[in-house]
């Protein structure tokens, strides 16, 4: 399985309402949850802008014209697997064309395509357990890139309990079972957030 790491701009400090344990190394900060790992660079990535590394695929391969970041190794730490990242999503005018290349460069095929009035996605697991890489075509998208992510999380009530007005009311997630709320832009996370349920 390719490990996957979400590189995110903007301060990590705001990141402690979601539960996240952040660790310092020097350059960048961190925390690793079940099946990824989360870094915030110390300075050089504007806040909002987000990027995926992925183990084995060198720096700059390009999925539908958008970079990868370089992979880099993390300190050991002693993370608890009480959260994971259930999908990031890859914004595209193109659903086939993107997918295409997200196979490409991954090596993990394109599972199913689920289909909601105007809006198609295309859903590629990178590995068994690993993180899904949902492609989202809109007809308003004029160019492909990672938008946000969703984070599910065993202490999920406790989380939505303490962030207060900074959440969205929960709901029923489109996976049957689950409950899913969205972190307010007010929190100050930079990229778009929710939180699921496991």
């Amino acid at each position: 399985m390719r490990s996957v790491q979400l590189i995110i701009g903007g301060s990590p400090a705001p990141w402690g309402l979601t539960g996240v344990s952040l660790h310092d190394a020097g350059s960048l900060s961190f925390t690793n949850t079940a099946n990824s790992s989360l870094i915030w660079p110390a300075g050089g990535l504007s806040s909002g802008r987000l990027d995926i590394a992925l183990s084995g695929v060198p720096a700059g391969a390009l999925i539908d014209g958008v970079e990868c970041a370089e992979f880099v190794e993390l300190p050991p730490v002693a993370d608890s697997d009480d959260s994971f990242v259930d999908h990031v999503v890859l914004m595209t005018n193109d659903l086939d064309r993107t997918c295409s290349s997200v196979a490409d460069v991954t090596g993990c095929p394109l599972k199913r395509v689920r289909e909601v009035g105007e809006i198609r996605q295309g859903f590629h697991r990178i590995g068994e357990g690993g993180v899904i890489i949902e492609v989202v075509e809109r007809a308003d998208v004029s160019a492909t890139e990672w938008w946000g992510f969703v984070l599910a999380t065993q202490s999920f009530d406790e989380i939505i309990a303490n962030a207060g007005d900074l959440v969205t009311e929960p709901k029923q997630a489109v996976q049957p079972g689950r409950q899913i709320s969205t972190v307010k832009s007010s929190a100050g996370l930079g990229v778009p957030v929710a939180l699921m349920t496991v």
